[in-house]
């Protein structure tokens, strides 16, 4: 029974949060399933540029990761139309899909996902850890599946 109760208000507290339409709160200290937000100087600093031809453009290319790797993301939208950056492996961009399918106004804030309006920007700073794939995605509805994400796996 005492787990039943927790799970009950766990429920409600998660819906509560979803159903705010926004998402912002701290994560700096959770371990997220490639890695955790960064903190400290970044071992690298890479521009992404996110494009109505729903393409993230990296500057330089982003074409490596190592595990224990911090790398600062400065994220600019621009398109004319919102965007959204987010890192995870491909479950999580599954589930992160799901929950825009039902809320697509929803914005983000959050040390793996930022939403952006068009001219907007923001940086993330991220320390990849793990040997999983990484999937930058845009889950804005219809952008991950006209092709806007990258994924490259964790190297060592």
């Amino acid at each position: 029974m005492k787990h039943f109760l927790i799970l009950v208000v766990l429920s409600l507290f998660s819906s509560a949060v979803v159903a705010s339409g926004t998402h912002s709160h701290s994560h700096d200290d959770m371990m997220y399933s490639v890695g955790k937000p960064g903190k400290g100087v970044p071992n690298r600093v890479i521009e992404v540029s996110m494009q109505d031809s729903m393409r993230f453009e990296f500057s330089p290319e982003l074409d490596s990761l190592k595990d224990g790797e911090t790398i600062e993301f400065r994220v600019r939208n621009d398109g004319k139309v919102q965007h959204e950056f987010s890192i995870g492996n491909s479950d999580d961009q599954v589930k992160h899909a799901i929950m825009m399918q039902k809320m697509p106004d929803m914005v983000h804030n959050d040390p793996n996902t930022v939403s952006l309006k068009p001219g907007e920007s923001a940086s993330l700073s991220w320390t990849f850890m793990g040997k999983d794939t990484v999937v930058f995605a845009c889950n804005v509805p219809g952008h991950f599946e006209a092709g806007m994400k990258h994924s490259l796996a964790i190297g060592h």
